[in-house]
């Protein structure tokens, strides 16, 4: 039978094994692991999920909302992953993962950005970007004055959609029709109704 400082060393050795073989794992390969286990529906990650060692499309995704020019040069710290959810059970899982993993999220629904909020970090790294872009249902309910928008739409959409179903119904937002519905209401903005039905959704 071993000696208790025998054991003692044994029992640290395989610890040790144990967290550096945690720690060998990339943070894209762990955070999908948890997705996995988190979320209530299956997630295609080949078109949900981008790298920039394993996916061609990284680029063209990271730089889809980009207006200033200024965050896309080498210097600019790059995501370590973006993920495109196509639900709300694949955002409520992310969160829980990026929380569990210790990973910054920088949030970016469907529309411009001109100060890089939502792709770049200057703080915090390793960091992710979880795009919104995809759940950009529009649903409108003039009978009851209301409308139930997904974060991804952009106000653009959320006016012509209202424009489809009645001819006198606005929606009191911003004057450009590219900005994000997330953006807007969680950061403000202006638009020309906002006069006359004030800012109700506009300020932040």
């Amino acid at each position: 039978m071993g000696s208790p400082s025998s054991l003692l060393l044994l029992t640290a050795a395989f610890v040790f094994l144990s967290v550096s073989s945690a720690s060998s794992i990339p943070i894209p390969k762990l955070f999908t692991q948890c997705l996995e286990e988190n979320s209530q529906n299956p997630i295609p990650f080949s078109t949900t999920f981008f790298t920039p060692q394993n996916n061609a499309s990284f680029t063209s995704v990271l730089e889809s909302t980009a207006q200033n020019l200024r965050y896309l040069l080498p210097s600019m710290t790059k995501p370590e992953f973006i993920f495109t959810p196509l639900e709300d059970s694949h955002v409520q899982a992310a969160v829980l993962c990026a929380k569990k993993l210790k990973i910054h999220m920088r949030v970016r629904s469907g529309g411009h950005d001109y100060e890089g909020l939502s792709f770049v970090s200057l703080i915090e790294k390793p960091f992710m970007i979880i795009d919104l872009a995809k759940l950009r249902a529009i649903q409108v309910d003039i009978a009851h004055n209301t409308a139930w928008v997904e974060v991804g739409a952009t106000l653009g959409e959320v006016y012509y959609r209202i424009s489809e179903k009645s001819p006198v119904h606005a929606f009191p937002a911003g004057v450009c029709p590219s900005v994000g519905v997330g953006g807007h209401i969680t950061g403000g903005g202006y638009g020309s109704l906002h006069r006359n039905m004030d800012l109700p959704l506009t300020t932040s």
